[in-house]
């Protein structure tokens, strides 16, 4: 006798749906029938995948016809998936955590957006952050030629921050280090203003602080300066002014870490992890042709090595680590996340996955962008490629890691 699957109760349907471990059973379970589609959609936002682990959104098809099929590749089961995403054309982006993507489109409109769902949250104009004279526009090729250069440069990282249950900040990290967030339904943007540092408590610190990167741990937003210098603000300050509170510099003893570390040879990430902040050091080489008097024609630059430090709160100082635990660190051209992989059964601990995040030299060709993808093991210090497949290149919208979430 044959079964009717879409007969059965809607709290046992809910009951079955909420044992499923992976996003594609909850996404294959929800399409079998209208009942539990219905059944499925109830419960979820109570969903969780097991294990947690990110997707990389691949870069936009090169294919004229396919610019809105985007591949996403499974970190868990080593899978492609397409999507049809006509939201994304040329919208450059950043994964985070939360699920959500941060894109700004070609008119420099900045939403969230769920590549799963495709549900879409709108957050304020970048516009009136960018530097832009009539009497300046020579500087560039004509107006789209400016805006390329403010989604290529400009806009350096968009950081997702969930604050409470549906309410999000965005961070943004912008021209050299210039910070500023916004909330849904704010206005505009609102700049982080660092107020003068007291010279008689910390010695020979510029006032200006060049901000990183940026996390949270609990109630408080912290944001790594270049210098090491880490400032902070309680998330119930950004419906105030935006004023940062200085909470500590290295002590004179300190190991000078991050001194003496040239420009576009490092890049820095403030990392939450258990509760713990983690700065990672990452370390780049440029690449260059057997003669060495070129840069090589595929690469350009690559990453060689990584380095960790942990912020010890009540001595104030950083101190390097060789061993994260049973984490999985992910940096670069998305927000930094951390992740527990103890059921995960291709990621693995101790380990640091990175994508593609040197801006700075993207502009020389777009065939030498978004191909800096790897994973990092700190024990063995090797690197390997954790995705081997096409849609890796593109100067404005290069790979991306996101967490997906409903």
């Amino acid at each position: 006798m044959a079964v009717d699957w879409s007969s059965l109760s809607v709290d046992l349907v809910c009951t079955i749906a909420l044992n499923l471990e992976t996003f594609e059973d909850f996404i294959y379970f929800s399409a079998v029938c209208r009942s539990w589609n219905h059944a499925s959609s109830l419960i979820k936002h109570q969903w969780k995948a097991s294990p947690v682990v990110p997707w990389l959104l691949l870069a936009q098809n090169t294919n004229e016809d396919q610019k809105s099929v985007r591949n996403i590749f499974n970190l868990e089961n080593i899978k492609c998936y397409k999507f049809n995403l006509p939201e994304m054309v040329e919208a450059r982006c950043w994964g985070s955590v939360h699920g959500w993507v941060v894109m700004v489109d070609r008119d420099l409109n900045v939403q969230l957006f769920n590549p799963i769902t495709k549900a879409l949250i709108r957050f304020p104009s970048v516009i009136p952050l960018c530097p832009y004279e009539d009497n300046e526009i020579h500087y560039f090729y004509g107006y789209e030629d400016y805006v390329g250069w403010i989604l290529s440069f400009f806009l350096q990282k968009f950081i997702v921050l969930k604050i409470s249950p549906g309410e999000y900040v965005v961070v943004l990290r912008y021209d050299w280090g210039g910070l500023a967030f916004a909330r849904h339904g704010d206005p505009s943007w609102t700049n982080v203003v660092t107020p003068n540092t007291d010279e008689d408590e910390i010695d020979n610190i510029d006032a200006t602080i060049i901000v990183a990167d940026v996390a949270s741990v609990n109630d408080d937003v912290f944001a790594l300066c270049n210098t090491g210098a880490i400032v902070y603000w309680n998330v119930k300050e950004f419906g105030g002014c935006g004023l940062v509170k200085l909470v500590n510099y290295f002590p004179p003893s300190q190991p000078l870490i991050f001194d003496n570390l040239e420009p576009g040879v490092y890049s820095k990430y403030l990392v939450e992890s258990c509760s713990q902040l983690l700065t990672v050091l990452r370390s780049k080489e440029e690449v260059l042709n057997a003669d060495q008097t070129d840069y090589d024609d595929e690469f350009y630059y690559r990453t060689i090595d990584f380095q960790v430090y942990r912020l010890n709160f009540t001595d104030r100082k950083w101190e390097e680590i060789q061993d994260l635990g049973d984490v999985a660190l992910i940096v670069g051209n998305n927000s930094s996340m951390c992740v527990p992989i103890t059921s995960s059964k291709s990621m693995h601990r101790n380990c640091i996955y990175f994508t593609d995040d040197e801006y700075d030299t993207w502009g020389s060709s777009e065939e030498k962008s978004g191909h800096d993808i790897g994973v990092y093991d700190i024990k063995s210090r090797q690197i390997r490629k954790f995705y081997e497949g096409d849609h890796t290149r593109s100067l404005r919208c290069p790979p991306t890691c996101f967490i997906p979430q409903f």
